[in-house]
């Protein structure tokens, strides 16, 4: 796996700052925000490049969406479309890593695949499980989107799918990072089932994860993961608007877009 060239890009760099939002105490209140579409704004110390002219991957399969990708070792992303990857959306079924996390560092499940891959009424179990109170505190020690769950009298059940919670692109590539190095704060082990429950494929030299919620419907599309390869571990995001369109076909976009900046090799993102 070779390092991205940003010296060479054509276009040249946008320096930007992006990322994290500054950590809270437990228990702060968040303003609400709400899920699809909403342009909330996202600071933070990530330096990013953007690729416009990888925007033609997105024309040519008639959609419109974003693509960010994060290097975990030189804090540097890759930005299509710099505009809509700071856009929140609702997260949809990508929200079941964090619950899978959380229900198996507080004893609510033993195993990810419980929750990952699992099926919305699995993911709602695990949920109610772990409690909305405790998975607020989780969500915000995780600084995971805008933190906002709602509260169930709100009428928020399936908050990931239906609002309040938020998350852009360059938010879920600053989480997956965490989770792609084990640096998030719960247990290893834990950390390393939601490797083993992403896992998509292993080629040689890199090996892929990722989880899809790109099902059609009135929700934005999500393709999100992580390559790693030897001692270089990339965190990528691929968001596109709400539209019919199947998981497979986010995935064949979002490996088209990995393969076109020499992360995964190119038979890997040939649709």
């Amino acid at each position: 796996m070779r390092r991205i060239g940003y010296a060479s890009v054509a276009g040249a760099a946008l320096a930007a700052l992006l990322g994290c939002a500054a950590p809270r105490e437990e228990g702060e209140e968040s303003g609400p925000v709400p899920g699809a579409g909403n342009a909330a704004a996202v600071g933070g110390d990530v330096a990013a490049v953007e690729r416009a002219d990888l925007a033609g991957v997105f024309e040519r399969a008639g959609a419109a969406g974003t693509f960010v990708l994060y290097d975990t070792q030189d804090r540097t992303s890759v930005l299509v479309d710099p505009g809509r990857a700071r856009e929140r959306a609702v997260p949809g079924e990508t929200f079941e890593l964090v619950t899978a996390l959380v229900a198996l560092q507080t004893g609510a499940v033993s195993d990810a695949g419980a929750v990952v891959g699992a099926g919305g009424a699995a993911h709602r179990d695990a949920v109610e499980r772990v409690g909305r109170d405790r998975l607020a505190t989780w969500v915000d020690r995780f600084e995971y989107g805008d933190r906002d769950i709602g509260a169930p009298e709100d009428g928020s059940g399936d908050f990931w799918a239906r609002g309040p919670l938020g998350v852009s692109a360059v938010e879920q590539t600053e989480f997956l990072a965490g989770l792609a190095r084990r640096e998030l704060p719960v247990d290893a082990a834990h950390q390393e089932a939601l490797h083993a429950a992403t896992l998509v494929e292993e080629g040689a030299g890199h090996t892929l994860h990722g989880r899809a919620a790109c099902d059609g419907g009135g929700a934005p599309g999500w393709w999100v993961g992580w390559v790693a390869a030897g001692e270089r571990t990339h965190s990528f995001a691929l968001r596109l608007e709400p539209g019919e369109r199947a998981a497979g076909d986010c995935e064949a976009l979002g490996r088209e877009l990995l393969a076109a900046l020499d992360v995964l090799p190119r038979e890997s993102g040939t649709r």
